[in-house]
């Protein structure tokens, strides 16, 4: 049965598909996946009426037809199991070691981020180790196929260097995941104000109650100004992005556009415009520094540009992802199969969209991963506390590691999440 997935309700609703571009196949057979994939994006897609027509009897899986039809501009489209996109969007659960991990300039393997119900983060793994070996083979040695060759393995024995410079060796197994989506939190304290700090990195349904126990302390204790660190959050779902905005913006906001889903032709009638709600924690900022990079994707975007013609809001570090556009989900519960294919465009209050190249930002910081989180060396969280006490970034030092964006490898979520899903309607 197709259906479209609308977690946000836990339900699952019949989609009626629209009118087919016909694909001339004969009396060949066509694979039901691959058919499955066609008709969801030549009703859905946003760039169906550019599609050229294929011969889906000669295409033998949906990744295949989708590199043969997709835009050029779309980077994002996909397709992979029903069951295992539910449990991730809604439950926040998934399958790996739990980590992020990048090569910086030096060309050694960098921890950026752990989930502490993974594998790695039971093992006391830190932000800011560094991989020496894998099952006593040095990286430095490896090529990347065998890298992620040795990444994939079920069982693998890592030697680290610490944060402090001393060598520890564990032996893991890659296994299920509950995401914890806050990474970090904390308040700093500096004259005259209390600064809270987030780093956040997913937007999924199981966020929501996360993100609300953050806003209750930072509320509670008098936050007027935030930190939100975004650097690796590739995105997910609009419902929990409403309520990033809403915690964010909507005390003095209330009501409000941020953004604005469009649509094909087809299915005008499925845009819609984005309030700012307003939560019982929602804060009334002074100002707000939201850290960046080219892994800050798709809804974290939709965030900054909904909200900052509402907010006195900077951004630090480097450019975003540019993913301007975001996916409905459509399964069939029989194939076990989803297919996301772009299917809308995003515009702020302001028109503003079409950001393909990034959002930029306001002061450039080289992003580094030598420390664990909140470590006044990270250099674009200090650039953040001193915009925000000073109203200047000040000097921040050079280091010798910084993180090469293009080398980023993740193996705590085993799907793209440079995406933002629409749930909801």
């Amino acid at each position: 049965m197709s259906k479209t997935l609308y977690l946000t309700c836990l339900s699952l609703l019949l989609l009626i598909l629209g009118c087919k571009k016909d694909s001339s196949t004969g009396n060949q057979t066509v694979d039901p996946l691959v058919k499955y994939t066609a008709d969801t994006f030549n009703d859905l897609y946003l760039w169906y009426d550019l599609m050229p027509s294929v011969n889906l009897a000669s295409i033998k899986t949906p990744t295949e037809y989708i590199s043969k039809v997709k835009y050029p501009l779309d980077k994002w489209s996909f397709t992979m199991n029903y069951d295992d996109l539910f449990n991730l969007l809604q439950n926040g659960v998934t399958t790996g070691y739990g980590i992020g991990l990048a090569f910086d300039s030096q060309n050694l393997l960098r921890i950026l981020y752990v989930y502490n119900n993974s594998a790695m983060g039971k093992a006391g793994v830190k932000r800011g180790w560094q991989i020496k070996s894998i099952n006593s083979k040095l990286v430095s040695s490896m090529s990347s196929s065998e890298l992620n060759w040795n990444l994939a393995n079920s069982t693998n024995t890592f030697e680290f260097i610490k944060n402090d410079g001393l060598l520890v060796s564990s032996s893991m197994t890659r296994g299920a995941i509950v995401m914890n989506t806050v990474l970090y939190q904390t308040i700093f304290d500096r004259p005259g104000k209390k600064i809270g700090y987030l780093v956040f990195n997913e937007f999924l349904d199981s966020s929501v109650p996360e993100l609300n126990a953050v806003f209750d302390t930072f509320s509670s204790s008098g936050v007027k100004n935030v930190i939100l660190d975004l650097r690796y959050n590739g995105g997910g779902t609009l419902d929990c992005a409403d309520t990033l905005v809403a915690l964010l913006a909507g005390k003095l906001n209330k009501d409000k556009i941020y953004n604005t889903l469009i649509y094909n032709n087809k299915h005008t009638n499925l845009g819609f415009t984005s309030k700012i709600s307003i939560k019982s924690n929602s804060l009334a900022l002074d100002k707000i520094v939201v850290i960046t990079s080219s892994s800050t994707a798709s809804a974290s975007e939709v965030v900054i540009s909904g909200i900052k013609p509402y907010l006195n809001m900077k951004l630090i570090g480097s450019a975003t992802h540019g993913k301007p556009v975001g996916m409905n989900i459509v399964g069939d519960t029989k194939l076990n199969l989803a297919v996301a294919p772009i299917s809308f465009k995003n515009v702020n209050s302001q028109g503003y969209t079409d950001y393909y190249d990034g959002i930029p930002v306001d002061f450039t910081v080289s992003d580094n991963a030598m420390q664990d989180w909140g470590i006044a060396s990270d250099g674009c969280l200090t650039a953040a506390l001193n915009y925000i006490t000073t109203g200047s970034i000040g000097y921040i030092p050079t280091t010798k590691s910084t993180i090469v964006s293009q080398k980023i490898i993740n193996e705590g979520l085993e799907m793209n999440t440079n995406n933002l899903f629409q749930l909801k309607k």
